[in-house]
């Protein structure tokens, strides 16, 4: 479907899996719009975790109120407010699965439909970067990186953070790292 198509090109061969990924051939307008939908979402939910600038805010309101003398009886509510607030964020911090998931979005294998999202489709392909022992699938940490690469400008709070060009030292430095953490066969 993908393969001698003109309007898609080859992009990533996953060796481990031998998979290959396609993406548009203009990617200014080859997307579905559903894949624009979905990527939406994951920006929705890559801005709902903490981040250095929320923290901080969050931090000055504590001391804010800490330094409130007039409201000493209501101080342990709100520190406790604004603690679980952190908390919670901290469970959905904006990292590198936000950035995997959007490569996932706007990237297609071979059977997999282009005009159409499904979950199972991006949830299947972070399985096959990260790895799952419990259905006895390999980590492939190239196509890890290249989640990545795809998704990182793609989401909004981490392209905010990336220098003019993403350098490749980072993904050969990430490939690195996720090697030595595989166990040894």
């Amino acid at each position: 479907m993908l393969t001698n198509n003109p309007k898609y090109k080859e992009v990533f061969h996953s060796k481990v899996h031998d998979l290959r990924f396609y993406m548009p051939e203009d990617v200014a307008s080859g997307y579905h719009l559903s894949r624009y939908v979905a990527a939406g979402a994951q920006n929705i939910y890559s801005a709902g975790g903490a981040t250095k600038d929320l923290l901080g805010a969050m931090m000055d309101k504590m001391l804010e109120l800490c330094n409130d003398e007039k409201n000493v009886k209501s101080l342990r509510t709100d520190i406790a407010t604004l603690a679980n607030n952190i908390k919670y964020r901290l469970k959905y911090p904006v990292d590198e699965d936000c950035a995997l998931r959007m490569g996932a979005i706007y990237s297609f294998v071979e059977d997999e439909n282009p005009d159409t999202t499904e979950d199972y489709w991006t949830r299947r392909k972070l399985v096959l970067a990260k790895g799952d022992a419990t259905q006895n699938i390999s980590p492939d940490p190239d196509l890890y990186a290249f989640f990545l690469s795809i998704g990182m400008p793609y989401t909004p709070s981490w392209s905010e953070l990336l220098p003019g060009s993403i350098g490749s030292s980072y993904f050969s430095q990430r490939t690195e790292t996720l090697n030595a953490l595989q166990p040894q066969r």
